[in-house]
């Protein structure tokens, strides 16, 4: 099980965007699987996008499917070189 990621302020704006545009229930976590959410392929899409415009990285529905929640998502900005 992952723990809450060091990056807080990321993880923040992760959920932000998730609970906004997304609608991901209250209680929703970093490590709650974007299948637990109900998000398809093209929710997935869609975030990708979202989160390419967001940080100025390329992300890819692909990257987020493999990452597979919020904690996975910030390790793969992290490693894109989002700042911490």
């Amino acid at each position: 099980m992952q723990t809450m990621p060091q990056n807080s302020t990321l993880s923040a704006e992760l959920m932000e965007i998730l609970t906004t545009e997304y609608e991901a229930p209250e209680g929703t976590t970093a490590d709650t699987a974007y299948d637990m959410l109900g998000f398809d392929s093209l929710v997935l899409v869609e975030l990708a996008v979202a989160l390419t415009k967001q940080f100025g990285v390329q992300v890819t529905d692909d990257e987020l499917q493999e990452a597979g929640n919020i904690a996975g998502t910030i390790e793969l900005l992290r490693a894109k070189g989002v700042p911490a």
